[in-house]
């Protein structure tokens, strides 16, 4: 095994580079046998690749069972702040094989420095609810970087805890901010630093900064071609921006890699990286590329019915993940409702929802609400606004109440436009899309799944008024960059409304994005035309 490591790594003392994961410098105490292990373990540390960085620092602790940092970095692993996970039993228990107290532990490194990272992952796994000691843990780290402002481990780690401070759900841009630039400074020293172009991504990742995120983007696919979470990352800039060509190739390869690591290491399917996977669906859907986009969720399909099965049914052996990775049947069958939700809406095929009463989440019962609605079915488009509305009166957190509130003005809004009373419905529309706008930029793919502001547009070009559509699908291509629905309503809307160079330079653009789409679709025809009566001058 030894060997096997070796062989990919070009390691010093306290540097690596990794073909495969990316370049840092960590020197530490440990024994020249234990150092690789060590290094490889904190590289797949930085790319979220907690199994497997599991498994190097416990191949560390083999070889030098007195190596403290080995135990700090296993314990580390069974913390996933911005995955919001801990495994705070199983961090303690790493921490008390390497000796029973946090005194005796301390004795273990031999140099302030160490004793530093230890004490760190102590607070962490100590005393107080969860809040409390990511504080507790950041505040230790910052004392870290201050004591040794050259280790660019303290910092990155630092920079982490910093991101762990904010809550789930919640955005802090003064803690972000402060992050990006730590995070950013060690990658300006050291361009292969996967923990460094990580980190900023997270940083920057919150629907108002995520431009700022392309350079570490764009490096960080290279730098880590062996994790697919580190495949996955460079999404979290591109997606928002609408930049679909790169969103898919991230995709892609991030979805491909977490096959490749489940079949090499025995797992189960449920291991796969459905997270980038139910990305890549909505990446394709913006290309108009909906049959690749239902290949996607068919492969969540044949997971969620496999889901039930014995992991042990087929007499294999499969190797479970130390920290829970993988989506639970529940978790993917909500995923896969709204990749079907998601699925019906950008394509407009109404009909695959014709009849249909059961539902697994709120997006597809929005999705039988407007496909009820253009398939002419009242009285189920009606049952689907009460479902909704029951549930936005019911559910206790307040930030999903104001979602379904927002969805069941849309389902409403052109309820009331099919039956007739236009200006009406328009109104209702019109409430739903100021409620969106009053609610943060989304982070990655749009809520509602039907973007408010866009619906109303694309209501508003309906009616005849092509000036008020332009204006709304202005409105929500500055949230939502690049998206196909907008930019296709933007091109038709300012072709209605006479201004012939934004539709001739929407429908060019819109041509471009959809380049692979699949063929015969009517929105490429209406582009066509609209090019043709707008010739570039």
């Amino acid at each position: 095994m030894l060997a096997a490591f070796i062989a990919v790594l070009t390691a010093t003392k306290g540097s690596t580079q990794s073909v495969d994961l990316g370049r840092i410098s960590f020197p530490t105490s440990g024994s020249a046998a234990a150092q690789p292990f060590f290094l490889r373990g904190v590289l797949l540390l930085h790319s979220f690749e907690y199994d497997e960085a599991i498994l190097a620092f416990r191949e560390a602790q083999r070889i030098a069972p007195g190596f403290a940092m080995a135990y700090w970095g296993e314990a580390l692993s069974f913390s996933q702040p911005l995955w919001y996970n801990e495994d705070g039993a199983k961090a303690r228990d790493t921490l008390a094989r390497l000796a029973p107290s946090a005194a005796a532990r301390a004795q273990k490194a031999p140099t302030a420095r160490e004793k530093g990272f230890l004490e760190a992952v102590e607070r962490l796994f100590g005393v107080g609810d969860l809040q409390t000691r990511h504080r507790a843990y950041a505040d230790r780290m910052a004392a870290l970087v201050r004591d040794f402002p050259d280790d660019d481990e303290a910092a990155v780690f630092y920079a982490l805890a910093l991101l762990g401070e904010i809550p789930e759900g919640a955005r802090n841009a003064e803690l972000s901010l402060k992050a990006a630039a730590i995070a950013a400074a060690v990658m300006k020293r050291n361009p292969r630093h996967p923990g460094a172009a990580h980190y900023v991504l997270h940083a920057y990742d919150d629907g108002e900064h995520n431009a700022m995120a392309l350079e570490a983007a764009r490096l960080y696919a290279t730098i880590a071609p062996a994790s697919s979470h580190a495949l996955h990352m460079p999404s979290h800039a591109f997606l928002p921006l609408g930049l679909w060509d790169e969103a898919v190739a991230s995709d892609e390869a991030s979805f491909a890699a977490s096959v490749a690591w489940v079949k090499r290491t025995g797992r189960t399917e449920a291991q796969q990286d459905f997270h980038s996977l139910s990305w890549l669906h909505y990446e394709y859907l913006q290309q108009g590329r909906f049959a690749k986009a239902r290949d996607a969720a068919q492969v969540v399909e044949r997971a969620v019915a496999s889901a039930g099965r014995s992991a042990t049914a087929d007499g294999a052996h499969h190797v479970e993940s130390e920290i829970g990775r993988g989506y639970g049947p529940m978790s993917l069958r909500n995923e896969l409702a709204s990749m079907r939700a998601r699925q019906v809406i950008e394509s407009r095929d109404w009909a695959q929802m014709k009849g249909r009463t059961n539902f697994d989440n709120v997006d597809e019962l929005f999705a039988i609400g407007l496909s009820s609605i253009a398939l002419g079915d009242s009285a189920r488009a009606a049952s689907a606004i009460d479902e909704l509305r029951k549930a936005a009166t019911t559910l206790k957190d307040a930030d999903t109440r104001e979602l379904l509130t927002i969805m069941v003005g849309e389902l409403t809004g052109v309820q009331e436009f099919a039956k007739g009373d236009r200006a009406r419905g328009l109104a209702t529309l019109a409430e739903a899309a100021v409620a969106e706008r009053r609610r943060p930029k989304p982070i990655a793919r749009p809520y509602p799944v039907k973007p408010a502001t866009e619906l109303y547009a694309e209501f508003l070009l309906a009616s005849g008024d092509g000036a008020a559509a332009l204006e709304q699908f202005r409105a929500s291509l500055a949230r939502t960059p690049r998206r196909a629905a907008s930019l296709f309503g933007l091109a038709n809307a300012a072709a209605a409304a006479g201004s012939k160079d934004q539709a001739a330079a929407a429908a060019r653009e819109f041509q471009q994005m959809w380049r692979l789409a699949d063929s015969g679709r009517p929105e490429l025809s209406d582009v066509r035309r609209i090019l043709d009566t707008f010739p570039k001058q």
